[in-house]
């Protein structure tokens, strides 16, 4: 299939195809809903990787140790939406990811890039669930896997999780909170170690002891493994909330 060859000449990453149809009952409200194609009828999903090395970051998230994949994806995949538009010149492919109007965990489970934890993250079956998501969506009709697969259940993450397992206010939640913390928030991120983000649920997973390592030069390159007070946070996921909120959390820290 042309399309596949064109797909591959760009990345190296697990992807695959969804229908539209599978998760157009359950769109988010955002303002990307209006980049949507008209007529769509077909998800390309990808997954990259962005675990960089063995052994975890220090006081941060592995998703946070490299550069923002909301900078970094984009830079990887708008070049193949333009090849994709030379090569089909009366379709539309439009490029999404996190504020994206698509549920994209169900929709990459669908075409068939792995299986829904019970903590609701994708498991990849080579990079586990260390990975990004992102989707192209086009009207072109594109043959799918359209399969759905969940976890075999054995529990680990929901009790390793400090806070209950998928609640809004689990430890990553409680760091990237604005508003004043609670003296039982503080002692939750002091006892734990992190100024940002949490991995524990990913840690105990059995799909990521043999999770491999990301390739993506972006970010090996740009990879930290701790979290600084006093550090350019230009380009970092943690940015976007203010260094007012993860300072804090360092502090709480000491």
């Amino acid at each position: 299939m042309q399309i596949e060859k064109i797909i591959k000449k760009h990345t190296e990453y697990p992807f695959g195809v969804c229908a539209f149809s599978h998760v157009a009952d359950c769109l988010f409200e955002c303002k990307a809903k209006e980049r949507l194609p008209k007529d769509a009828k077909s998800i390309i999903c990808f997954a990259v990787p962005y675990k960089i090395k063995e052994k975890a970051p220090k006081n941060i998230s592995r998703y946070a140790a490299v550069p923002d994949y909301h900078t970094v994806l984009p830079a990887l995949f708008l070049p193949l939406c333009e090849e994709l538009k030379t090569a089909y010149p009366k379709n539309e492919f439009v490029f999404f990811t996190d504020n994206s109007p698509i549920h994209e965990v169900k929709a990459a489970a669908a075409a068939g890039l792995g299986v829904i934890g019970k903590n609701g993250l994708l498991i990849n079956d080579k990079y586990g669930s260390f990975v990004f998501l992102c989707e192209i969506v086009t009207d072109l009709l594109l043959e799918t896997t359209d399969k759905t697969a969940f976890c075999e259940n054995c529990l680990l993450c929901e009790k390793a999780c400090p806070v209950g397992l998928c609640k809004n206010d689990c430890l990553s939640a409680l760091t990237q909170k604005k508003a004043p913390l609670t003296p039982q928030d503080e002692e939750m991120i002091s006892s734990h170690g992190t100024v940002w983000g949490c991995d524990i649920c990913q840690n105990v997973c059995p799909h990521n002891k043999m999770a491999q390592l990301s390739q993506v030069d972006a970010f090996i390159n740009g990879y930290r493994d701790k979290y600084e007070v006093g550090e350019d946070i230009t380009g970092r996921a943690y940015a976007w909330r203010g260094e007012k909120v993860i300072k804090r959390n360092a502090e709480i820290k000491k």
